[in-house]
């Protein structure tokens, strides 16, 4: 009997989580068992002309595939872009002189991470930190149809 209670419990909590789906600090959960998850990776402070990696991960927590992602990843003018790298899968199309990247991620299951990989130069010149890295997550089941995180990196004295 008390296992009956218990379920019925967590099928609550879950319909409720379903009902109240959000997104903040850069994750979304949908009414589908999805937890759409984006992370950066950066350093947090370079000195002028200095090399690093960015990484952006998109990642899926939930129980269910998160089907059909665009990723759009904005670079501030500080940043130069030497390489960029992606995982299998990933298809990406960039416009030469644009500061923005597209990616497109076909299907991201069950605790899947996909990898988007920057090689950047700082280029600050008179400015104390980098304009804001951009990274919006598109997908029909997030609340609102998308999902956004940003980072800096500050000039290192």
């Amino acid at each position: 009997m008390r296992n009956k209670y218990i379920l019925v419990l967590a099928v609550a909590l879950v319909a409720a989580l379903g009902l109240v789906s959000c997104k903040s600090s850069g994750m979304a959960v949908t009414s589908r068992g999805q937890l759409l998850k984006i992370n950066i990776h950066h350093p947090t402070d370079l000195p002028e002309n200095g090399e690093d990696n960015l990484d952006v991960e998109i990642s899926n927590r939930g129980v269910n595939n998160v089907q059909n992602v665009l990723v759009d990843v904005e670079l501030p003018p500080q940043l130069i872009i030497l390489d960029q790298t992606n995982g299998r899968g990933v298809q990406v199309t960039h416009d030469p002189g644009s500061n923005v990247y597209h990616f497109a991620l076909g299907n991201i299951q069950p605790t899947e991470t996909s990898q988007l990989r920057f090689r950047v130069r700082t280029a600050f010149g008179t400015m104390r930190e980098t304009g804001s890295v951009k990274v919006t997550a598109w997908q029909k089941d997030v609340p609102g149809d998308h999902l956004v995180e940003t980072a800096v990196i500050r000039l290192r004295s």
